[in-house]
């Protein structure tokens, strides 16, 4: 490969971009500046979250590849899926092979010498925001750090003729994959100029190994040690240089130490030429002075960074004038405009950011409501008052508050725990669950050994006490607990509308609890009303003590005004399933030859094979395969936007397709890497697919809610993705845990209200979770656009933080809120908050906010 530079690149952009039908205008607007950028530094696509900022890198990416050069994508590990489609759906010759998430994954691409495919000849390579997180210690095994000692070998090798002494003696040449791939490395090297980087980088390598020290433990290669150095530049000659770096989210892992900042500066190896293309809607978070961070990413020179970070500065100061001074002084609002522009003059040669103002949606509905440009998200505190609360919770309220009081909140864990947690139940959960597991033994002291507690250690005992005698359990007192009574009201509220909820936290035990809690009061409404709800059984504690339903079931019966018991709520479970049973089990035995009446207008060719795969399983005389007809045929029928069993011979094509790619990965069970399922393959794949889809679809328990959290498997998550974007399909609610569900995820095609559960420190997180339905096509979208031809109200994204007032979680609030409104200054063209558009300023508010600085790529046609 022989990069012919970013002309070139500009030549081939240029020579088909306004062509380009999978772009919008917009997005070839970015485009054309991004060519006009690169040549001379890095940039920053800013694009706010939904926007397609994929689509323009995929489309830079291309241009590259056909200009000769290469190109590396870092990204967060489970965005390798979407990418690979990007690319793929681009052109099919971009396809990249999966992320490489270790170095496990990296050197596996050397296992037989023969058929090796070295990362270097790769195009496109794909490699995880945490592939540097080695851990290597003295217990590590030799073959993690072969790769450095065999590349010394094998440059002696080739430069005198044979391996240098002591090769076949050492204890850390131990991996045949370290061999090739070096061998390789080495080779590779010998083709090049002597001046090139991969050459300069070989020669650092040999020249500072210590070819005298017959071997290593783990120790020497210590996170920041100079052998730890070596060792990655020497992973970074296998996988080449490289033309352009893509650095997805490019806002994660800022520290100098972390896994995306050693990829960055230690292993990928850059020609003068080499550029990087930070993404991120979110280039600032915390604070201006993380401009600094996003700079860095994209190689900016320190000076010109020092520039930048002055100006920058200046001007998060006078926004912070403005907002208290806006109105009286004409002064202060003179600076602020004059201060915008050197802003945005500062930044715009490397930042590129097309916000909601250019949306044309967005636009609209601005023209139409009157209300400023970002007022069509709307929030909605869910305000949880403690004057409305139980007698119960009072005590606790006041029990927390007295315990903090009384306790050394620096040491005491579980005090402190407790206050700050008040508003989720998790500290509090804990206190009840610590009091009912200790045992007998915990609490008999030898008398000789007796140390009395201090006054203060009693009174936090006596109020731990209180806590802990509200409940029988932790768990139940997260059934009763205000904050989910309150979220499953408003939910339901929703979805009384037809509207389905994304709800966000971060404590798994609390959104289990909101999740097992509304399954269970929608099961009982069911059962009232005579409809069909998917599932045969409660669940007890029996059977999985991490999944039990019958406390959520209990608490529902109560709330709910219920009278029956479990026996009874199971008995009427059984009855409805086995009646929806009996339907799907006549619907399913036509199943195959309708699928197959439409197959040759649907199916692509991997769709096809594994559709054989099926049919050999269903003409299987064995009951188990019998059975497991009945799954798919209830995954398809639930999958299908529509209600019912009319369904025709198309829809039913289209859903066995739409199942086979959510519950498998595109490049599944391609075991010989030829792009196809051969027979044998597909038959290989089918039997893990057949245990997905029981797993996701043998009803035992109903699937409204549904939690999606660190544990949750990455087809599990496509699944809920593909029913949470289909008005009619289940899940209607999904719990998804912040850390998993806020980037990458789509889930904006059947939903436009977003509950925050649990607060947050960093503005940028919300606006990645808000992001998840703030997208092009969104429901809100649709929604908007059907109401200017039918008359209706105007629909908003709602987005409803949930407050537990006179809590710590209250003033964790307004912290967010403040931090907020500093983003929403930099990026957002929102100065001033929406309140303070009134009193007959909104003239001047209106002025102000559009000398906001405004990154918008220039039109340079």
């Amino acid at each position: 490969m022989n990069f012919k530079g970013w002309e070139q690149v500009s030549n081939i952009i240029t020579d088909s971009l306004e062509s380009n039908e999978m772009l919008n205008e917009g997005q070839k607007l970015s485009v054309h500046n991004l060519i006009k950028t690169l040549p001379k530094s890095g940039a920053i696509i800013a694009d706010e979250v939904g926007m397609g900022k994929t689509r323009i890198s995929v489309e830079l990416i291309n241009a590259v590849k056909k200009a000769g050069g290469r190109v590396l994508v870092v990204l967060p590990t489970t965005l390798g899926f979407q990418w690979q489609n990007e690319l793929e759906d681009r052109d099919k010759h971009l396809k990249p092979k999966p992320i490489i998430r270790s170095l496990w994954g990296f050197l596996d691409a050397y296992k037989e010498e023969e058929t090796a495919e070295p990362w270097a000849n790769e195009s496109v390579v794909l490699l995880s925001q945490n592939f540097a997180n080695w851990r290597l210690g003295v217990s590590s095994k030799a073959d993690r750090w072969a790769l450095l000692p065999e590349i010394y070998g094998q440059y002696h090798k080739a430069h005198n003729g044979s391996v240098p002494r002591g090769y076949h003696q050492r204890s850390d040449l131990v991996s045949w994959e370290a061999e090739v791939c070096a061998r390789n490395i080495v080779n590779h090297a010998d083709k090049l100029p002597k001046k090139h980087v991969i050459n300069k980088t070989l020669n650092y390598v040999i020249n500072n190994f210590n070819w005298g020290m017959s071997g290593f433990d783990g120790n020497v290669f210590s996170a920041g040690s100079e052998y730890r150095t070596l060792l990655e530049k020497a992973v970074g000659l296998g996988l080449g240089a490289f033309d352009l770096v893509v650095i997805d989210e490019a806002h994660k892992s800022r520290g100098e130490t972390s896994s995306l900042s050693t990829i960055l500066n230690n292993i990928v190896l850059k020609t003068e030429s080499t550029r990087n293309l930070a993404m991120t809607a979110t280039p600032v978070e915390l604070g201006v002075g993380q401009w600094e961070d996003m700079l860095s990413r994209i190689d900016l020179p320190k000076e010109n960074r020092d520039k930048i970070l002055e100006i920058v500065k200046e001007y998060a100061q006078i926004v912070s004038k403005l907002k208290q001074t806006w109105r009286a002084d004409p002064v202060i609002r003179q600076q602020f405009k004059e201060t915008s522009t050197k802003f945005q003059q500062v930044l715009s040669p490397y930042l590129f950011r097309r916000d909601k103002r250019q949306d044309d949606t967005i636009k609209a509905f601005n023209k139409v409501s009157g209300l400023p440009i970002n007022a069509y998200r709307k929030q909605l505190p869910v305000n949880v008052e403690i004057s409305g609360l139980s007698t119960e919770w009072k005590k606790i309220v006041c029990a927390v508050e007295g315990l903090s009081a009384s306790s050394i909140m620096q040491t005491d864990s579980t005090s402190k725990r407790a206050r700050l947690t008040l508003a989720n139940g998790h500290g509090i959960a804990g206190i009840i669950d610590k009091s009912i597991n200790s045992s007998i033994d915990d609490d008999v002291l030898e008398i000789e050994n007796v140390t009395l507690p201090s006054k203060k250690e009693q009174r936090a005992q006596w109020w731990q006490s209180i806590i802990a005698n509200s409940y029988q359990s932790g768990e139940e007192s997260l059934y009763s607990h205000p904050a989910i009574i309150k979220v499953i009201e408003e939910i339901e509220k929703d979805l009384s509308k037809n509207q389905k909820a994304l709800v966000f936290g971060k404590m798994t035990k609390p959104m289990r609890a909101l999740v097992n809690l509304l399954n269970a009061r929608e099961m009982l409404r069911s059962l009232q009303q005579e409809k069909y709800w998917p599932q045969s059984k409660i669940h007890t504690s029996a059977e999985n003590s991490a999944e039990s339903e019958e406390l959520a079931v209990l608490a529902a019966l109560k709330q709910l005004k219920l009278s029956w018991s479990i026996e009874e709520v199971n008995q009427k479970l059984a009855k409805q399933y086995n009646q929806h049973t009996y339907r799907i089990d006549k619907a399913k035995n036509t199943l195959v030859e309708r699928i197959e009446e439409a197959k040759a207008n649907v199916f692509d060719a991997r769709t096809s094979a594994l559709f054989d795969a099926f049919k050999v399983t269903v003409d299987s005389k064995e009951s188990d395969q019998k059975a497991n007809l009945m799954s798919f045929a209830n995954a398809i029928f639930e999958l299908i936007d529509k209600e019912g069993f009319d369904l025709s011979a198309l829809e039913l094509a289209q859903g066995f397709k739409d199942l086979m790619n959510v519950v498998t990965a595109k490049n599944e069970g391609d075991e010989n890497g030829d792009g196809e399922l051969d027979p044998g393959e597909a038959n290989n794949l089918w039997k893990v697919i057949t245990q997905r889809v029981a797993n996701e679809f043998t009803h035992v328990r109903g699937g409204m809610a549904r939690l999606m959290y660190g544990g949750t498997e990455a087809h599990s998550r496509r699944v809920m993705q593909l029913g949470f974007n289909r008005q009619n399909s289940f899940p209607k609610v999904v719990v998804a845990q912040s850390v998993v569900g806020r980037e990458g995820l789509n889930l904006h095609q059947a939903c436009r209200v977003v509950y925050l559960l649990h607060p947050e420190w960093n503005p940028g997180v919300v606006e990645q979770q808000i992001g998840r339905v703030d997208r092009l096509g969104s429901r809100w979208q649709r929604e908007f656009e059907a109401s200017q031809y039918e008359k209706k109200e105007l629909p908003f994204i709602e987005i409803k933080p949930v407050i537990f007032k006179g809590t710590y979680d209250e003033y964790n609030w307004q912290v967010l809120d403040a931090r907020w409104d500093e983003l929403r200054s930099q990026l957002h063209g929102v100065i001033l908050p929406e309140s303070e558009r009134s009193n007959g300023d909104e003239m001047l508010y209106d002025e102000l906010c559009k000398a906001a600085p405004n990154f918008t790529p220039l039109d340079v046609k």
